[in-house]
């Protein structure tokens, strides 16, 4: 779970729900307190954490969020601080009660695998200047806490990758505490096991492998990583594909050069990997971001992609295309943000991609192009591009934007299988008025 962060598509410019895709990797064990009469007042949260991980990203956070009558007020989930020693250590967390706040909501916050070990945790609220009132405190020494309660997790709070129990922590400590086991959790873009680096273009580019048989390219969004399509990847190792999933240039664990970004530049990186690899060809499934690479290599590398499965790409970099506000928002960061990746990134969106639309018409491959049907790409730009590939399929999902992949999981994946396992075909329905 990641704060304030959009893990596929313009993850840097676009405010998304608080849940990641990969809610698989993580869990939460929360409680929520009224705290209507103390509007206005600033509170502390404390607990007493340690951690023995197993996954190099494996980490233990606490985290704090205040819920007002319209919306949501103050919260940190230790994002950029999360607990990984084996010592215990009292963390901190401190915000303001905001107008209309009526209740904290707070917890433990835990990711992928290890163990994680909680204690002595409160909520302090400042009354006066310097004079702090417990509200809620929990020791865990009543084996019945109503604090050990999994709410933040998949399936509105269960993820059976994580057991809870309170125990007697007789390696560090004499006191009993809560333990929440992470065990088996799927680890997707961390995977010492499963991941490598290449030599390409002058950078280590990261990729994991898994399964045999037909490899399947995944390419994720812009500032993402192999980590957002954790939830499918399953699916289709369970199809019988070979996947590699791949974290693109300067981002991810991928390293990068000075040299500008542009996706002709993350294309050549794709098809030096599968060089190295010894792949003649592949399917590909890029989002976003990873869509546009996968239509420049079917038409640089026209060889290399069988299949294509394009959701929410844009050819040119304008309003014309990415709906007027969320462009400016791209175009403000490319402008002035103060982190250099951030804006490297956004100036890949503000001024690239530039394909002339006939171009289009060279593209050999067999081409799904997909997209929400509130997506910030535009309807209209997503038709001429369907309208210019000589061999495509267009399916635009109801009810959903340019997530619709995480939205409608299922008539997604179900899309997607008829179009790379059936013979590809477009109807003519001029037919239907011929002799």
């Amino acid at each position: 779970m990641k704060k304030n962060k959009n893990l596929f598509g313009i993850v840097i410019f676009i405010i998304l729900p608080l849940l990641s895709y990969s809610q698989t990797n993580w869990v939460g064990y929360i409680h929520a307190i009224n705290i209507a009469e103390y509007e206005g007042h600033h509170f502390r949260l404390q607990g007493t954490v340690r951690a023995e991980v197993a996954d190099d990203s494996a980490s233990a956070r606490l985290f704090a969020r205040v819920d007002k009558k319209n919306g949501m007020g103050f919260f940190d989930n230790m994002w950029y601080r999360p607990i990984r020693s084996k010592k215990w250590k009292t963390y901190t967390i401190e915000g303001n009660l905001d107008s209309g706040s009526y209740q904290i909501v707070f917890g433990a916050l835990c990711q992928y695998n290890g163990k994680f070990f909680y204690d002595d945790i409160k909520i302090d609220i400042e009354t006066e200047e310097n004079q702090w009132k417990n509200v809620y405190s929990a020791d865990f020494e009543n084996k019945n806490s109503d604090f050990v309660k999994p709410g933040q997790g998949r399936n509105n709070g269960s993820n059976e990758f994580y057991q809870s129990e309170i125990i007697k922590d007789d390696v560090a400590r004499d006191n009993q505490c809560l333990l929440i086991v992470g065990n088996g959790v799927p680890n997707f873009g961390i995977n010492n096991e499963a991941g490598k680096y290449a030599d390409v273009n002058g950078i280590k580019l990261y990729y994991e492998v898994y399964g045999d048989g037909q490899p399947l390219v995944v390419l994720h969004g812009n500032g993402g990583s192999i980590e957002d399509a954790a939830p499918m990847y399953p699916h289709f190792i369970d199809k019988g594909y070979k996947i590699i999933a791949v974290d693109s240039r300067a981002q991810g664990r991928s390293g990068d050069t000075d040299a500008e970004l542009t996706y002709e530049l993350l294309a050549s990186d794709v098809n030096e990997l599968l060089d190295q690899l010894n792949i003649d060809s592949v399917y590909l499934w890029g989002q976003s971001d990873g869509a546009i690479v996968g239509l420049i290599m079917t038409l640089d590398y026209p060889e290399k992609i069988k299949k294509l499965v394009a959701f929410g790409p844009n050819i040119i970099p304008d309003s014309t295309a990415i709906i007027p506000r969320i462009y400016h928002s791209i175009e403000k960061n490319a402008l002035t943000a103060e982190d250099f990746k951030v804006q490297k990134l956004a100036c890949l969106m503000w001024q690239h991609p530039n394909i002339p639309i006939k171009e289009l018409n060279k593209i050999q491959s067999e081409v799904l192009l997909m997209s929400g049907d509130h997506d910030f790409i535009t309807l209209n730009h997503m038709v001429d591009i369907f309208k210019n590939i000589p061999k495509v399929q267009l399916c635009v999902l109801p009810g959903s934007t340019h997530n619709a992949s995480w939205e409608k999981t299922d008539l997604f994946l179900e899309i997607v299988d008829d179009f790379l396992e059936k013979p590809f075909w477009i109807p003519n329905t001029k037919a239907w008025f011929e002799d």
